[in-house]
């Protein structure tokens, strides 16, 4: 908050002198930040809406232009390499890629088939640190933190940061 600058702040000479000094104050500036934050929230969902509408009609447009660029595709000669097909025009290229399959895997069935085939070789075996646990047993000592027996733990740096003050509006 105190990186606010005062000009910034979109106030009457009014509210420039206003200070919230009991309860009823407080709760009248949290219903006004209920109604900004309602106002920006409907303005939003006005954009995103308008911006749905021309993103949709952009995009039946750019299907259809793509959908007769690839029947032309189709009856002209073109580049034919190992995974792609491709016409050159002055302005653009079209281009026909061909896809990899997709491969729907049940991991733990497959998991199973290796082991009982000793195919250990294709099975991976992940370390990895559990951090809840460990940070419960942490010391902060300045920018770095000791273990139970109070040992620097290397690898490990802190950061503070400052206290956040936060408005909660139901």
């Amino acid at each position: 908050m105190e990186d606010l600058n005062k000009e910034e702040l979109p106030v009457t000479e009014e509210e420039a002198g206003f200070q919230v000094d009991d309860d009823q104050k407080a709760e009248w500036c949290i219903r006004k930040i209920q109604e900004a934050k309602k106002e920006m929230m409907d303005w939003i969902d006005f954009y995103v809406a308008q911006t749905d509408k021309v993103k949709d009609k952009c995009e039946r447009r750019i299907q259809f232009f793509e959908y007769k660029l690839m029947q032309y595709f189709g009856s002209v000669p073109h580049k034919q390499t190992k995974t792609q097909e491709s016409y050159q025009l002055p302005s653009g290229k079209l281009v026909l890629k061909k896809q990899a399959p997709d491969f729907e895997r049940d991991d733990e069935l497959i998991l199973a088939w290796l082991k009982a085939n000793d195919e250990d070789q294709y099975v991976k075996t992940k370390e990895t640190i559990d951090w809840s646990e460990l940070k419960k047993t942490l010391t902060i000592v300045g920018e770095q933190v000791a273990g139970e027996t109070g040992e620097i733990i290397p690898g490990i740096t802190v950061t503070e940061r400052p206290d956040k003050f936060v408005v909660e509006v139901k």
